[in-house]
């Protein structure tokens, strides 16, 4: 049964990938984020639905940390395996019967994305107890409305909608519920010169 490109789930349950074999259960090797490891074999591996920090993003180290701590040097199950461009196993990952998705999820480690499958609800209440305890990314450290420099009051904020990175003066539009998300690499600015050096333009809300 092909689950998808260049992945096969062959009888004996052992998932075949750019011609390795990857046995269902297999033990991690390397983590080399709060989302990615490797397996014995050396087979990139990176947990579905979810987002950890990239690497100098607030709480970054903490999910990488996280991560080790769970599972490196231990026997995991891989469940829904696909794979993406880039060759990795995007997988529902297992320790025992903990599932590893959820947890990091749950406690704010790493950010909910989307997901069609078994485990859907769990990972989507995962995501909203994250965000209602205010857990982990979600904390004043990571999400911030008040800047902590009252000095440096410009928010830089990421634009998914039209892929551009933009500025928030206080007087601008929306500047009072614009999210400064610095796990996501967002962050505050002390003058506009400063922002536009960093390749932040001025939000179309904005006078």
């Amino acid at each position: 049964m092909a689950v998808g490109a260049g992945v096969a789930v062959l009888g004996s349950g052992i998932i075949a990938v750019a011609h390795r074999n990857i046995l269902p259960t297999e033990k991690v090797d390397e983590v080399t984020d709060g989302d990615s490891f490797f397996i014995a074999n050396r087979q990139p591996i990176r947990l579905r639905a979810l987002d950890a920090p990239e690497p100098g993003n607030c709480y970054s180290l903490e999910a990488k940390a996280e991560l080790k701590k769970l599972i490196l040097g231990k026997q995991v199950l891989l469940k829904e395996p696909q794979v993406d461009h880039f060759g990795r196993i995007l997988a529902i990952v297992y320790l025992g019967d903990q599932m590893i998705n959820e947890l990091l999820i749950k406690n704010g480690f790493v950010l909910y994305t989307s997901y069609v499958g078994v485990e859907q609800k769990h990972l989507e209440a995962a995501s909203r107890y994250a965000r209602a305890h205010r857990l982990g990314i979600f904390s004043e450290k990571c999400y911030q409305v008040t800047p902590p420099d009252p000095k440096c009051n410009i928010k830089g904020n990421f634009d998914d909608n039209n892929n551009r990175k933009t500025y928030f003066l206080p007087e601008c539009s929306y500047y009072d519920v614009t999210i400064v998300e610095k796990f996501r690499g967002e962050q505050w600015f002390c003058s506009e010169k400063e922002a536009k050096t960093a390749g932040f333009t001025k939000a179309h809300y904005c006078p």
